[in-house]
């Protein structure tokens, strides 16, 4: 986004992250990004191996994925009728 000066004005739903210059990271992709690590981690130290924990995190994110799409769609549909 940038003001009427032509310079970028930051989003509130974004961090700044050491990238290139002037890149943005929405802040919900930086929350997700630092979740999965914490869980894998979590799950790794507690004996699980790194394939399981791998495809366990893939799974529940293609179902979490989901379950929202499907619950979107389930609350919009309702309101308009």
């Amino acid at each position: 986004m940038r003001n009427k000066n032509n310079t970028a004005v930051a989003s509130a739903a974004c961090v700044e992250v050491q990238t290139t210059a002037g890149t943005q990271v929405p802040v919900s992709a930086a929350i997700v990004v630092v979740v999965v690590l914490l869980l894998t981690t979590a799950l790794t130290a507690r004996g699980m191996a790194v394939q399981a924990v791998v495809t366990t995190l893939a799974t529940a994110g293609l179902l979490g994925i989901e379950l929202v799409r499907r619950l979107v769609e389930a609350l919009t549909t309702r309101r308009t009728r």
